[in-house]
């Protein structure tokens, strides 16, 4: 295993690396929230048709963002649409659905939902998967069989209107599903110009006047709609035959930021919008399928009477469930306490991730050096301060 440069930057500043496989080599404890997490909910509950929220909590540097990115490569690993992003990294705000929208949108996998619409459509008409695999042209296989092109067209296309009339999507959807299928399984170039217009519309982004004409996909995301295009996605995808989608959203403490010169990052009203949006997501899990959404963010969520979640009651009400007072760690609980998480891990488990880091180095190529000095990490947490110093006192072994 390659530990990168990147990687190595990383961890020194108490980051999870970029590297999914360090990451996940890297990660212990699992037995105590993540396996039973996996187990409950991707293997099942959401694989079943299920949603829900989580929220997860806890102070800085318990680990929140390795356990999300953990999920993450989890949930696309057992064939789920899994997407990762931080509320301090977004542009725009995540308080406007539409923008919320479009994060999502932008970060689905094209390839994997043309090829399960294709699959549909191809098992409507009779083609198994060995037979037809979703990744090219569906036409030479029909003219192949001693159809005519035009007759194999028309076919095709007859199969992909039946598929997708089933699929319950609205209009705007059902026209994207027929253009995306219509290029993969017909297309008579490579271009799949339509393709192209149908994801830029997907995604949000507005149309020109002939895009318009050509594919017929008139309706346009505004944020009265954002909510209905969120529904729509997760339908088709579901429909595609993609396990579902997990969103993963961290840092929502930026919400109580302030910025340098003392203002809030965020407005009084636009942090009663973002918890708007996030009492609608919870409030529509019960006409969604297929869906996890799990945010995350530090204590002063909790802590600030004023910003934190507790400032908008209609929010706060959904949440409390989640709050019942436990001494030990409720790996069940939907908002989920990252500090009893990490206080059920032992006294010593930056002891134990330090040493685990320290072999993984080695089997790197990097020797931990005690010489070199580290400055000081009392302010981080013990967690923190361990994977920094170990990183810190990394060192190739050409460099000796």
């Amino acid at each position: 295993m390659e530990i990168t440069t990147k990687d190595l930057s990383l961890l020194k500043e108490g980051k999870p690396p970029e590297s999914k496989e360090l990451l996940l080599e890297m990660t212990l404890g699992k037995e105590k929230w993540l396996d039973i997490f996996t187990k409950y909910y991707l293997q099942n509950y959401i694989n079943n048709g299920g949603s829900k929220v989580k929220i997860l909590i806890g102070k800085e540097g318990t680990g929140k963002t390795h356990l999300l990115k953990f999920l993450e490569y989890t949930a696309k690993e057992l064939g789920y649409n899994a997407i990762y992003f931080s509320a301090k990294d977004i542009s725009g705000k995540i308080s406007d659905i539409s923008n919320f929208y479009k994060i999502i949108a932008d970060c689905i996998d094209q390839e994997q939902l043309i090829k399960g619409l294709s699959l549909k459509v191809a098992k409507q008409m009779g083609f198994s998967i060995e037979r037809y695999d979703g990744k090219s042209k569906l036409l030479p296989l029909l003219i192949e069989e001693g159809r005519g092109q035009n007759d194999a067209g028309r076919e095709i296309r007859k199969a992909i209107y039946n598929t997708f009339k089933k699929a319950d999507l609205s209009p705007s959807f059902f026209t994207f599903a027929l253009l995306v299928a219509g290029d993969r399984l017909i297309g008579l170039d490579d271009t799949d110009e339509s393709t192209k217009i149908a994801f830029k519309w997907l995604k949000g982004e507005k149309l020109e006047r002939f895009e318009k004409r050509d594919t017929h996909l008139f309706e346009t995301l505004q944020k009265s709609n954002a909510r209905y295009w969120l529904n729509a996605l997760i339908k088709i995808l579901n429909f595609a035959g993609i396990k579902g989608l997990v969103i993963l959203l961290d840092d929502l403490e930026v919400l109580a930021e302030k910025k340098l010169d003392g203002r809030f990052k965020y407005t009084t009203n636009a942090v009663k919008d973002a918890y708007e949006l996030l009492r609608q997501l919870i409030d529509d899990m019960e006409l969604l399928s297929n869906f996890l959404l799990i945010l995350a963010g530090d204590k002063v969520l909790i802590d600030d009477d004023e910003r934190g979640l507790k400032s908008y009651e209609a929010l706060w009400m959904r949440l409390q469930t989640g709050l019942v007072p436990l001494d030990r760690f409720n790996p069940f609980a939907d908002m989920v306490n990252i500090d009893l998480h990490l206080k059920s891990l032992g006294e010593d488990f930056h002891e134990q991730v330090m040493k685990r880091l320290i072999k993984l180095f080695e089997v790197s190529g990097l020797k931990r050096d005690g010489t070199i000095q580290t400055p000081d990490l009392s302010k981080n947490s013990l967690l923190r301060a361990a994977v920094i110093e170990t990183a810190l006192r990394a060192k190739k072994l050409e460099e000796e």
